[in-house]
């Protein structure tokens, strides 16, 4: 499943600051901010739509995010997808909340 409590359902979101494009066969982000894995604030099921969403608070996963990733784990861990995206300049005292909707087929 993708939502739940066995060891591979998916459970957190990593930042990072590569804007290599993701290939199939990554395992892990190109370049993770150490530190920058939290565990999802929610992950909901609709039908074929599954929706995972995080927030990285103050002092968490600062610096030049462009890349993020889903993964069954706090550390290492399957991934279950990866994208980048414009860059997103995370202060220290900031705090960003990234969601995903994924359609299953």
């Amino acid at each position: 499943g993708y939502t739940g409590s066995s060891s591979n359902v998916m459970s957190h979101m990593a930042v990072g600051t590569s804007g290599a494009t993701p290939e199939v066969g990554n395992t892990a982000l190109s370049a993770a901010i150490s530190g920058g894995r939290v565990g999802l604030d929610s992950s909901t099921v609709s039908g074929t739509i599954v929706t995972y969403s995080a927030t990285f608070g103050p002092g968490v996963g600062t610096g030049s995010v462009v890349e993020a990733g889903i993964f069954n784990a706090s550390s290492s861990g399957t991934m279950l997808c990866h994208t980048t995206f414009p860059v997103v300049n995370k202060a220290a005292g900031d705090s960003i909340a990234v969601t995903w909707v994924i359609t299953v087929s």
